[in-house]
């Protein structure tokens, strides 16, 4: 080996992330939600978990993904009904990671969250599960022992979207199965991300519908809560719900997303009292 490919090799970025895109800074507010594997070691379930990616043994602490989480509002997560009811299924306490910097080395934090609460449509004042949403009161704070940097996503105009409109979306398709894919790089965990367009807007036929996003991407299962932003602002115009699948299992490029108009006012309205402070 030559002294000048040595001083190459200095200057290769290993462990580089990549430059910080409009994607990457709304990937910080997007979390992996689910339940903890059965192998897991056991530790306090009220207290967070945090473990370093470069640490020996890493990969067994990764969770089970149901679905996709954003940072909503302060001390606000939110995400799809049916992952809760994912969750709540597999009769096993839930969770969501939350990655933190430093340097470059990833710090996830596995925090335990207690309660849910589905969509309180304004119209009837009652809870609608036709609109898969629900909201996780989630009153976590950064401390230098568990790190919870995670900002709060900008809500964008949704009602001012038209067909053919550039959106993308990001979260955390085919769960914890994509992190264990490679041999190597094994568990590291980061949100995935898509472009596509505003395909379609399907109206509310009745008083218990919203209007819909339909878009023109393809997604796969535990992407579900994730976000749809506008690719130069990074505002967060809407929640992916589902995606059609057709037979043995082909995911097709239409994706449904519940529009912002519907969730910024929810989430809004939500307040709650926490650690001694009133979280709104």
């Amino acid at each position: 080996m030559t002294e000048r490919y040595r001083k190459q090799a200095a200057d290769i970025p290993w462990s580089s992330l990549g430059r910080e895109t409009v994607s990457s800074r709304l990937g910080r507010s997007l979390l992996p939600i689910g339940t903890l594997p059965y192998d897991a070691k056991p530790h306090d379930p009220a207290s967070p978990r945090t473990i370093a990616s470069d640490e020996e043994g890493f990969e067994n602490y990764l969770m089970n993904i149901a679905g996709t989480a954003i940072q909503a509002g302060d001390g606000k997560l939110i995400t799809c009904g049916h992952v809760i009811d994912a969750v709540i299924e597999r009769k096993r306490k839930g969770y969501v990671l939350a990655r933190a910097f430093q340097g470059n080395t990833v710090i996830n934090t596995v925090r335990p969250f207690e309660n849910a609460f589905r969509y309180i449509d304004p119209r009837s004042n009652l809870v609608n599960k036709a609109v898969d949403l629900a909201i996780i009161p989630f009153a976590a704070v950064n401390t230098p022992t568990h790190p919870y940097d995670v900002p709060t996503v900008e809500w964008g105009k949704s009602s001012e979207l038209g067909v053919g409109d550039e959106v993308m979306v990001g979260g955390y398709p085919y769960g914890t199965d994509l992190f264990l894919a490679l041999q190597s790089n094994r568990g590291v965990i980061q949100p995935t991300f898509f472009k596509g367009i505003i395909s379609a807007i399907i109206p509310a036929t009745n008083e218990t519908e919203t209007r819909i996003l339909q878009l023109s991407v393809t997604v796969a299962g535990g992407i579900s809560g994730g976000a749809v932003f506008d690719p130069n602002s990074g505002a967060v115009v809407g929640m992916i719900m589902s995606g059609l699948t057709g037979e043995g299992g082909v995911l097709h490029p239409v994706t449904y997303a519940l529009p912002s108009e519907i969730i910024a006012p929810y989430v809004q309205a939500i307040s709650f009292n926490a650690g001694g402070r009133r979280w709104q």
